[in-house]
């Protein structure tokens, strides 16, 4: 029976760390889709380098509630998928990666509405390939613009 050396015994310790990184997400949807939502691929989206690498902003959606008041959805994947970068991601405690992002509503007249939870840091986690919707209803029926900020969680 042959021996394995030092650098044998380091590779597979490599490659067992490696496999024990991956924590990803596979998912399924119905390819007939039934919704009519009011998408936006919009190309005001501005990210840093940092969470440009790290997360890919779909689309915006926006609607209404039943009462009246507006809605906006934005569709954020998490770009970290692959043995490499998911295995940096382990090392660096970026897997699962954890952000904080923000609603500003805007009244008709362009203030910002600051006096409600909404404008608070909302934390969301997201592992490797899945896709989060952040979502938001305005506070107010006036209220009829939005800005999403998005940030890496301390």
């Amino acid at each position: 029976m042959k021996k394995i050396g030092l650098t044998g015994c380091l590779a597979a310790a490599a490659i067992v760390m490696l496999a024990a990184c991956q924590n990803s997400v596979n998912t399924v949807e119905n390819a007939d889709k039934t919704m009519t939502p009011n998408t936006i691929n919009d190309a005001r989206f501005v990210t840093d380098g940092f969470l440009k690498n790290r997360l890919a902003l779909q689309s915006l959606t926006l609607g209404k509630t039943a009462d009246g008041f507006k809605r906006a959805q934005l569709e954020v994947v998490n770009m970290r998928t692959g043995v490499v970068a998911q295995a940096w991601s382990g090392i660096t405690g970026e897997n699962p990666y954890k952000i904080r992002y923000r609603f500003t509503w805007f009244t008709e007249d362009g203030m910002a509405v600051n006096n409600t939870v909404l404008a608070d840091w909302q934390d969301a986690t997201i592992i490797p390939g899945e896709t989060l919707y952040l979502q938001s209803v305005a506070p107010y029926k006036n209220c009829s613009d939005f800005k999403i900020s998005l940030r890496e969680a301390d």
